[in-house]
């Protein structure tokens, strides 16, 4: 089916991206990841989309609105691959992707759920790698795509399409799954994202 540790495709993105709070804390206790306060969603701006056309409005609404918002600070950058972003910014992980989860859920109810690539999140990995060489504090991605419900981790080492740490994914991808992540089985899926704005 394309993902580790079991047959099923998660049901919903939220059954997905809540076991990133699991993996994480789990890595966190080992000395191994340290969460950065950022995390981004990249989507295709659409000018048939009426959300997506006031969508700094339609997220001070979403985010900071209603019982249980989380307050979590955003703004829209554009990429220089044409691309835009939702960066968000909270100092509680557990906010940080119920808010990644919250905005990729109102795009998705608002008719634009066609337009949400992936979702992005910076965190800082600590430890030594297949290749016997070890990383401190190195600024590692794990991406969350939408079309597969499944995450993988990304850690470019430059600027340059196809510069990126591959032992250090390879560790990270395992880790990731034993800690309960619902990684992505298939390695040619592992897409890079190089101009990650944050």
């Amino acid at each position: 089916m394309g993902w580790f540790g079991g047959s099923k495709a998660p049901k919903s993105d939220w059954s997905a991206l809540s076991t990133v709070i699991k993996a994480e804390a789990k890595l966190q206790s080992l000395g191994e990841i340290t969460p950065s306060r950022r995390a981004g969603i990249i989507y295709r701006d659409s000018d048939d989309n009426a959300f997506l056309q006031d969508i700094e409005t339609e997220l001070n609404t979403a985010l900071y609105q209603g019982v249980g918002a989380t307050k979590t600070a955003f703004e829209i950058k554009d990429d220089d691959r044409g691309m835009r972003w939702i960066v968000l910014d909270d100092g509680k992980f557990d906010d940080l992707v119920s808010s990644v989860y919250t905005v990729g859920n109102a795009i998705n109810a608002n008719g634009a759920g066609d337009k949400l690539l992936a979702a992005v999140f910076e965190l800082y990995f600590t430890g030594t790698v297949e290749d016997n060489t070890y990383r401190s504090s190195l600024c590692t991605y794990w991406i969350y795509r939408y079309d597969r419900r499944a995450f993988y981790p990304f850690v470019p080492t430059g600027e340059s399409e196809g510069d990126r740490d591959r032992p250090t994914e390879a560790r990270l991808g395992s880790d990731l799954r034993r800690h309960g992540l619902i990684v992505e089985k298939s390695l040619t899926e592992w897409m890079g994202l190089w101009g990650i704005p944050f």
